[in-house]
């Protein structure tokens, strides 16, 4: 009976922290995209911080199943953790049915992606990949701004 215990307890705390990693970072990610944006000169419709916290909440939750459901039955399948950023940029999507285009979706998309990527590679200790990334994301954010500018 303990163990059982503990694995609820376990499992909890992975949930627990994976909601808090994806709620994290589609807020950095909403918030760095418009701060990117606004430097070269789009803008990027936003909802009330009420509204856009609540579709984090909701898009955190479906990314921290997705952790929670592959990490726990499929741990080697890293790479199935697409999925759930799919259905959150959905969400968002659909939260901004009018306002952003599919390109905005994607930018969101990789932005959170970079943010996750590197958090983990910091974490993990791999500061050179979590450089280099960085480093290849700002070269691609330089070259869609010189295209967005040349518009």
């Amino acid at each position: 009976m303990p163990e059982l215990a503990f694995f609820i307890k376990f499992a909890a705390l992975k949930f627990a922290a994976g909601w808090a990693v994806a709620f994290l970072s589609l807020g950095l990610a909403v918030i760095l995209l418009d701060i990117y944006y606004g430097l070269i000169g789009n803008d990027l419709e936003l909802s009330t911080a009420g509204k856009e916290t609540v579709t984090a909440g909701v898009a955190s939750l479906v990314e921290a199943v997705g952790f929670w459901l592959i990490a726990t039955y499929a741990p080697s399948a890293g790479r199935a953790m697409v999925f759930p950023l799919f259905v959150a940029a959905l969400i968002y999507k659909i939260a901004h049915f009018e306002d952003w285009n599919r390109n905005d979706v994607l930018m969101f998309m990789a932005f959170q992606a970079v943010i996750v990527i590197v958090g983990m590679s910091l974490a993990h200790g791999h500061f050179l990949a979590a450089i280099l990334i960085l480093a290849g994301f700002a070269l691609f954010l330089g070259l869609v701004a010189a295209f967005a500018r040349s518009l």
